[in-house]
C-alpha cells in the first residue's frame, strides 16, 4: 500500500511539473500579487505616515517606535503559526484567513482611538501580513511549473512594486496637504483584502503536494486532471519526468525530518542568511529618508521625493529578476546580486552629489529587491513539503528578527556618525551573510522539489534505481 502510494505520489508531481505555463498560472499569479501588494501597503503607509500620526495624535515619538516593533514581533509569531497551521491545515484557507485577519488589523489601525488599541491592531497585522506571505510564498513553490517558478515567483512580486510605487505617490501628495485623519484614510484601503480573500477562496485550488503530503490523492489528482485538460486544448503535453519510484522507497515523516541533520542545517543556514540580508536592507531602506535630511541636510520635501524617485526606478525589479532566476542557479544570484547591492550601497554612504545620491539610491533599491525576490523563490524549494511551510516561517522569522534590529543598530551607527556608517554596515551585511547560502545552500533551479528533498536527505541514490528517475536527475544536470 505504502509503495502505491507513494508511487502516485511521484507520478502525480510529475505530471504537475510538466504543464505548460498557462492563461490559469497568471490568473493565480494575479491574486496572489494582490495579495502581496495589500500586506506591503499596509506597512508602507503607516512607516511613511509616522510624522503625521506623530503630528496629529497624542503618541509619542517612543509610543511609536514601540508600535512599530509590535508590527514586527506580530510578523514573527505570524510566520510560525502560519507555517504550523498551514502544514497541518492547507495552504489556502490559512492564506484565506490570514488576508481577513491583516485586513482587520488595517482597519483597527485606521480607526484606533489611543495607544493601545494601535499597539494591538499593529500586532494583529503583522500576525496576519506574515501568515499570508509565507503560505503564499511556499503556494508558488508547490503550484507552479518547475521551469517558471522562479518567472512567476517575480510576477507576483510586482505586488510589492505596485504597493511601493502607489504607497509613496500617496505620501507625497495627499498627507501634506490632507486633514489629520488624512492617514487613517489611506489604510483603511489595506482592508481590501476582506474582498480579494473569498475570491482567493473559491479561484486558487489546494496545493497538489500538500494534497499529496497528506494522502488525499484523489483530490490531487482531481486538480492535476483538470489541469491537464485544459493544457491539451492547446496541444500535446510531454511525458512526465518522473513517474514512477522503486518499491522500497520510503517518505520520511514530519518528526523525521525536523531530526534530519541535513534539513536542520538547511534551515538555520537560511535563517542566518535571510536575517542579514533583511538587517542590511532596512538598515538601507528605513534610515535611507532620515540619512537624506540628517546627514545631507534635504528637505523633507526633497527627501520624499527622492524616496519617490527611488521606488518608480524599483518598478523594474521584478522584469529583471523575471528574465534572471529560472536562468541562473538561485543560491549563485544571491550572491551576486548582494555583492552588487553592497557596491551600491558603498557608494550611496559615500557621496554627495544630488545626482549620484539618486542614481545610486535607485540602483540599491533595484538590486536589493533582486536579492530579496531571489530569496522568495528560492526558500520554500529548500524544504520538504511535509515541513515546507513551517521551515520557511521560521527562515523569514530570522529576518524580521532582522528588521527589528536594524532600527536599534541604525540608530547606534547614526549617533556615532553620519550616513556613511550606516550604509557601510548594510553592505557589509549583504556580503558576509551571502556566503552561507553559497556554500551550503541545496541547488534548486529547474529542479523538481521532490529531487531537491532527496538529494537533502541523502537519499536520491534509491530514488535514482528507476529508469524514469534516471532520466529525470539526468534532465536535471544537463538543463
Amino acid at each position: 500500500m505504502h509503495c502505491t502510494h507513494t508511487s502516485a505520489k511521484f507520478n502525480l508531481l510529475a505530471r504537475l511539473d510538466r504543464l505548460p505555463v498557462m492563461a490559469t498560472h497568471y490568473l493565480w499569479a494575479a491574486l496572489l500579487a494582490a495579495n502581496l501588494m495589500l500586506e506591503y501597503y499596509d506597512n508602507a503607509i503607516f512607516a511613511y505616515a509616522i510624522p503625521t500620526i506623530k503630528k496629529h495624535t497624542n503618541l509619542s515619538l517612543e509610543q511609536i517606535g514601540f508600535v512599530t516593533r509590535a508590527f514586527f514581533v506580530g510578523s514573527i509569531i505570524g510566520a510560525l503559526m502560519g507555517g504550523v497551521l498551514s502544514d497541518k491545515r492547507g495552504r489556502r484557507s490559512v492564506l484565506v484567513w490570514a488576508t481577513v485577519l491583516y485586513s482587520l488589523g488595517a482597519l483597527a489601525t485606521a480607526f484606533a482611538p489611543g495607544y493601545e488599541t494601535m499597539l494591538a491592531a499593529r500586532a494583529i497585522t503583522g500576525i496576519g501580513v506574515q501568515a499570508a506571505t509565507s503560505v503564499l510564498l511556499v503556494y508558488v513553490a508547490e503550484m507552479f511549473p518547475r521551469r517558471a517558478r522562479g518567472r512567476f515567483a517575480s510576477v507576483v512580486l510586482m505586488g510589492y512594486v505596485v504597493a511601493g510605487i502607489g504607497a509613496a505617490a500617496l505620501t507625497m501628495f495627499v498627507l501634506p496637504h490632507g486633514s489629520p485623519n488624512a492617514w487613517r484614510h489611506l489604510l483603511v484601503a489595506g482592508s481590501v483584502g476582506l474582498l480579494i480573500a473569498p475570491v482567493v477562496r473559491f479561484v486558487l485550488p489546494e496545493s497538489v503536494r500538500w494534497y499529496a503530503a497528506k494522502g488525499q490523492f484523489d483530490r490531487a489528482e482531481a486538480i492535476v486532471g483538470d489541469l491537464e485538460a485544459r493544457a491539451l486544448r492547446k496541444g500535446s503535453l510531454d511525458e512526465p519526468e518522473l513517474a514512477a519510484v522503486p518499491g522500497n522507497a520510503k517518505e520520511p515523516t514530519l518528526r523525521e525530518l525536523l531530526k534530519h541533520k541535513a534539513v536542520r542545517r538547511t534551515v538555520a543556514v537560511l535563517a542566518i542568511s535571510y536575517f542579514g540580508t533583511y538587517l542590511g536592507y532596512y538598515l538601507y531602506a528605513t534610515w535611507s529618508a532620515y540619512a537624506l535630511i540628517n546627514g545631507l541636510k534635504y528637505s523633507e520635501e526633497q527627501a520624499y521625493y527622492v524616496a519617490f524617485l527611488w521606488n518608480v526606478i524599483y518598478g523594474v525589479t521584478p522584469f529583471l529578476t523575471m528574465r534572471l532566476l529560472d536562468r541562473s542557479e538561485r543560491k549563485s544570484t544571491i550572491l551576486v546580486t548582494s555583492i552588487l547591492s553592497a557596491l551600491s550601497l558603498v557608494v550611496l554612504g559615500i557621496s554627495t552629489n544630488s545626482w549620484v545620491v539618486i542614481g545610486a539610491g535607485g540602483f540599491a533599491a533595484v538590486i536589493t529587491g533582486m536579492v530579496i525576490n531571489a530569496y522568495f523563490t528560492y526558500i520554500p524549494e529548500t524544504i520538504p513539503t511535509q515541513l515546507r511551510a513551517l521551515g520557511s516561517g521560521i527562515v523569514i522569522s530570522g529576518g524580521r528578527f532582522g528588521g527589528a534590529a536594524s532600527g536599534v543598530l541604525g540608530a547606534a551607527l547614526f549617533s556615532r556618525g553620519s550616513m556613511e556608517g550606516v550604509m557601510l554596515a548594510a553592505a557589509a551585511c549583504y556580503i558576509v551573510f551571502s556566503i552561507p547560502v553559497l556554500l551550503y545552500g541545496p541547488r534548486t533551479t529547474n529542479r523538481s522539489l521532490e529531487l531537491v528533498t532527496s538529494e537533502e536527505l541523502n537519499s536520491v541514490e534509491e530514488t535514482r534505481r528507476s529508469p524514469s528517475a534516471d532520466r529525470a536527475a539526468e534532465d536535471v544536470r544537463t538543463s
